[in-house]
């Protein structure tokens, strides 16, 4: 694929996981979407290619590709972009950049040194993200190609927000402070939220709501995230799929030191079999726990209930400490298509403020406003596109 100038830039967008890779090619200049696929079930036998073309309709195709691996799918992956269309860039979702990383970052031996650094802060998925990008430059090392980090948006915290309360010497030695995830998430949400509300990001208060099968919950203020709620361990703050949420470090020094659990049991516990899954004890899935809590599930109603809870509390102590909220966006799988759960937090928050309507609140799945006119707190749904947000990182880093 032969790199031209064009004020039109496109930009394939790359996330690799474990068993499946999804990708978006997107023109950067209309911020268009024009092909959108993923490869799932990568080095089973029953590994299928799926693709959705925008250029004229949004015909959905899908191909078996018994036993493909990694290798093999992003072969197939640039085997569907069609030969015409010129490829500016390449962008790379990647987890965690560690304290190196505030913005992407051009691929290169030093970036794919720090990104190898930082496997041990997110072992599930910066070796198989690193593992694609380098599968990427043996494709086509004549494109060039970018690293977005999930943890560059957190990485302006003011200093005290950024700190653990440990000693110094183990802060220093150890690297511990606190990151943040879903970055590129938060960051397009906050800003399609000024856009909405026709004001600008640089005077607003958000309370950026990332709520899926991974939630992270972001304090944004004067367009920069000062707060969040998942920060180390990808498994800390909001209860998530399978993994617990915040757990007071007492519980699990007791599993470690009282109960006699070695550690990778430890880390089963708190990343595999906790959180909806845990307090349910039949699911990780939200939209499953909302159809066994309407049939009486006593366990799915805990998870829910729980779940809403945990939100609430995070938006209070966010509105503290950026003195007030101007709006709350909800954002992501759950955040997008659970109206009874953004109920569930919206209705116990009147003392921020907060005023919305029962029946704009139905909608699912696109953007809407659903507070009060006369709401001081606006309430938006606005559904996330990490992977436009990504194209045009890339597309601003080529100049």
């Amino acid at each position: 694929m032969e790199r031209v100038d064009s004020d039109a830039r496109n930009v394939l967008v790359l996330n690799c996981g474990s068993t499946t890779i999804k990708f978006q090619l997107l023109e950067t200049r209309s911020k268009k979407l024009l092909i959108k696929g993923a490869v799932d079930r990568v080095g089973r036998n029953d590994c299928v290619g799926k693709i959705q073309r925008f250029d004229g309709g949004s015909e959905k195709e899908s191909a078996e590709l018994p036993g493909f691996s990694h290798a093999q799918a992003l072969r197939w992956v640039f085997g569907q972009i069609p030969s015409d269309t010129v490829l500016h860039g390449i962008g790379h979702r990647v987890v965690h950049g560690g304290s190196y990383f505030s913005e992407a970052a051009p691929i290169n031996p030093d970036t794919l040194a720090k990104i190898e650094e930082c496997i041990p802060l997110a072992p599930l998925h910066n070796p198989v993200q690193l593992a694609g990008i380098r599968e990427c430059l043996e494709l086509h090392p004549e494109i060039p190609q970018f690293a977005s980090f999930d943890t560059a948006f957190h990485q302006k915290k003011p200093p005290l927000n950024s700190i653990y309360p440990l000693p110094q010497e183990l802060r220093e030695r150890y690297g511990y402070r606190k990151f943040g995830f879903h970055g590129a998430s938060h960051r397009y949400v906050a800003q399609r939220a000024a856009e909405l509300l026709g004001r600008d990001l640089g005077a607003l208060r958000l309370v950026t709501c990332h709520l899926g099968g991974g939630s992270s919950v972001t304090a944004v203020q004067g367009g920069l995230a000062v707060d969040t709620t998942a920060t180390f361990g990808t498994f800390t703050g909001m209860p998530m799929g399978s993994r617990s949420g915040d757990v007071d470090g007492g519980v699990i020094l007791d599993l470690l030191m009282r109960q006699n659990m070695k550690a990778q049991e430890v880390y089963e516990i708190l990343y595999k079999k906790s959180g909806l899954l845990g307090l349910s004890g039949v699911s990780a899935d939200m939209a499953e726990l909302e159809q066994l809590e309407a049939q009486g599930h006593e366990g799915a109603r805990m998870a829910r209930d729980y779940y809403a809870y945990a939100l609430r509390k995070f938006i209070g102590a966010f509105a503290a400490v950026m003195g007030g909220i101007d709006g709350i966006v909800f954002t992501a799988g759950i955040g997008e298509n659970d109206p009874d759960l953004r109920q569930r937090v919206c209705q116990d928050l009147a003392w921020l403020g907060v005023r919305f309507d029962p029946e704009k609140n139905r909608v699912k799945g696109r953007e809407f406003i659903f507070s009060t006119p006369d709401s001081p707190v606006a309430l938006l749904v606005v559904p996330t596109n990490e992977e436009l947000a990504i194209a045009l990182e890339v597309s601003a880093l080529l100049g």
